[in-house]
C-alpha cells in the first residue's frame, strides 16, 4: 500500500514534464459553509438561536472559569460588546450555571453567557482547547477563527479590515 503512495514520486518516473502540461484554470471560489446553527440557554434563562442573528456580525467565544487565558480576555470581549455593532456571546464550556453566574457577576461581564453546550456544537466548532473564538459574518459563514487568547491589536485590525461597524 505504501509503495503505491510513493510510486508517482520516484526519480525514475516517466511522467510528462511540468512545462508540457496545459495551464490549469483557477478553481471557482467555493461558497462559504454556513455556521452550525444552535439554540442554547443564557444565564438569565432565555434561549438564543444563532440563525436568528443572520444579517449581523456574531462573535462566539468558548471559555471556562478555570482557563487563565479565557479570564484574561474577558475585559476585551466586554469592550467589543460595548464598542462594536456585533453580537458577542460567551459560550461556557460545561460548567455549572452557578459557577458561570458567579464569575460573570464578579468580573462585570455585560454580554450574554450561553450555557449547556451540547457535544455536537462543541464538535462542529472544534472546541478542543480553550479559549476558541469564531466570528460569524452577516451572511452566516464563519469568517474568522482564533485559537487561544485574542490579540486585541490584530483582532481590531481584522474587524476594521472587514468593516465590522463601531457603535454610535
Amino acid at each position: 500500500m505504501i509503495s503505491l503512495l510513493f510510486a508517482g514520486c520516484s526519480r525514475g518516473s516517466t511522467s510528462t514534464p511540468v512545462a508540457a502540461l496545459a495551464p490549469v484554470e483557477p478553481a471557482a471560489t467555493a461558497t462559504p459553509e454556513l455556521a452550525h446553527d444552535f439554540i442554547l440557554p443564557t444565564l438569565s434563562g432565555e434561549s438564543v438561536t444563532l440563525s436568528e442573528q443572520r444579517g449581523r456580525w456574531v462573535l462566539l467565544n468558548f471559555w471556562a472559569t478555570w482557563c487563565p487565558p479565557c479570564v484574561q480576555e474577558m475585559p476585551y470581549l466586554n469592550q467589543l460588546a460595548s464598542e462594536r455593532d456585533m453580537v458577542v456571546w460567551g459560550v461556557n464550556f460545561n460548567e455549572p450555571v452557578d459557577t458561570a453566574a458567579a464569575f460573570v457577576e464578579k468580573h462585570g461581564i455585560t454580554f450574554p453567557i450561553l450555557t449547556e453546550l451540547d457535544d455536537i456544537t462543541a464538535l462542529v466548532y472544534k472546541v478542543r482547547g480553550l479559549p476558541i473564538t469564531h466570528v460569524i459574518a452577516p451572511d452566516g459563514a464563519v469568517a474568522k477563527t482564533v485559537i487561544g487568547q485574542i490579540d486585541p491589536v490584530a483582532f481590531e485590525a481584522w474587524l476594521d479590515e472587514h468593516e465590522v461597524p463601531r457603535r454610535q
